[in-house]
């Protein structure tokens, strides 16, 4: 099967509230979320531990997206705590559902997300993707492919290469029962 991405969610900066209200409602208004804005449980609920596998696989990416950067001139991003978390909490999320999709039912927007998960952003983005192939190779290509997109498609590129973020949150996670391995990358910068 061929791996599959989706666009990921819009950079968004966070100036005041009153602005991330207003960037919430613009975005409900264009269909750039979906489902209601609630809760899935506390904020501190409890997600498998990283395998080795998967971390290693996480820090090989991290070291991609940062190659990439480098290409174009772009400062490295730092691995964030608060990010990964909220990548891993999105990962299984979908995992459990099956479904790719940046909200699933239940969920909170991924900049709820970050927060949940004790990161502070000024900025945030997120690409998500999911491959059948459940190796580091499997996942070192959906990372190639979103960073090889070309316009006006190239939305995952543009979160790669957003001068904005200073921190990202890579997270892998081998889903053995649907057979698939499923990719998070919060990008971020503190507010």
């Amino acid at each position: 099967m061929l791996p599959r991405h989706t666009s990921p969610s819009l950079a968004t900066p966070r100036r005041t509230p009153a602005l991330r209200i207003a960037l919430l409602v613009v975005s409900l208004l264009l269909g750039l979320t979906a489902g209601v804005v609630v809760q899935a449980g506390p904020a501190g609920a409890a997600v498998p531990k990283r395998t080795d596998l998967e971390k290693r696989i996480d820090w090989a990416i991290f070291r991609l997206v940062n190659a990439e950067r480098a290409l174009h001139g772009l400062r490295p991003l730092y691995m964030a705590p608060g990010l990964r978390l909220s990548a891993r909490r999105h990962n299984v999320t979908m995992a459990r559902f099956n479904e790719m999709s940046h909200q699933l039912p239940g969920e909170p927007v991924f900049t709820t997300r970050m927060s949940n998960a004790g990161y502070d952003w000024s900025w945030a983005g997120e690409n998500i993707a999911w491959n059948s192939d459940m190796t580091k190779g499997g996942v070192a290509l959906l990372e190639r492919l979103m960073y090889n997109e070309k316009p006006p498609n190239d939305d995952h590129r543009l979160n790669i290469l957003n001068t904005h973020y200073r921190n990202i949150g890579v997270d892998v996670y081998m889903d053995h029962e649907n057979h698939k391995v499923w990719l998070t990358t919060d990008f971020g910068r503190r507010g």
